[in-house]
């Protein structure tokens, strides 16, 4: 447990941005024992067929950070941040005193995220329809931008390159790290917070 209040970590960003691997890099460094990932609760109900459960699991999803928000325990989730149900779970932990921390690992360009799924089907990963990904690549900005003011630490990775990069860092309303060089769509959140 934490001296001051519990944190959700909110691991975000378009299909095919590679926040799972940054997730699963991290998560034992943080001492996070309750990772929530509806990939992984719809392959627990069928691993043959886990597209099928996809409902199911982001109910189940949904009910488990529901319980650690009510409970007080750290936790975390992952999400494209394309719709809703991250964005009310955010809303609920900050209602409920917790500090929540974001990792958005972006790629700057839809081609790349498309590449990088297909290369993930190849090797025995889930396909995502290409539609969703090009439509996810927008309204996950935006919704980030909308609701940066839900965020106690936003940490901005640069995914387009083999290793990732810590490009952005914002603590408590201060830019504590900025990369040299920031790709365009990281210099928008920039300058969107700024405003």
């Amino acid at each position: 447990m934490h001296e001051t209040m519990p944190i959700m970590y909110v691991f975000a960003g378009n299909n095919g941005s590679g926040k799972s691997t940054i997730r699963n890099l991290i998560v034992d460094r943080l001492g996070i024992s309750i990772n929530i990932d509806p990939d992984a609760l719809a392959r627990g109900m069928d691993s043959n067929h886990p597209e099928r459960r996809k409902v199911s699991a982001g109910k189940e999803a949904i009910k488990l950070a529901r319980d650690c928000i009510h409970n007080s325990r750290d936790f975390s989730i992952e999400t494209t941040l394309a719709g809703g149900n991250a964005i009310r779970l955010m809303r609920d932990a900050k209602t409920n005193g917790f500090e929540v921390t974001m990792f958005y690992v972006g790629l700057g360009d839809y081609r790349l995220n498309i590449e990088r799924v297909a290369a993930r089907v190849k090797n025995g990963g889930h396909h995502i329809p290409t539609e969703d990904i090009i439509r996810r690549h927008d309204t996950s900005m935006q919704n980030l931008m909308s609701h940066l003011h839900l965020l106690d630490h936003l940490i901005v990775i640069d995914n387009s390159r083999a290793e990732g990069e810590i490009a952005l860092v914002i603590r408590y309303g201060s830019i504590i790290h900025r990369a040299d060089l920031l790709p365009l769509w990281i210099e928008k959140i920039e300058q969107q917070y700024l405003t």
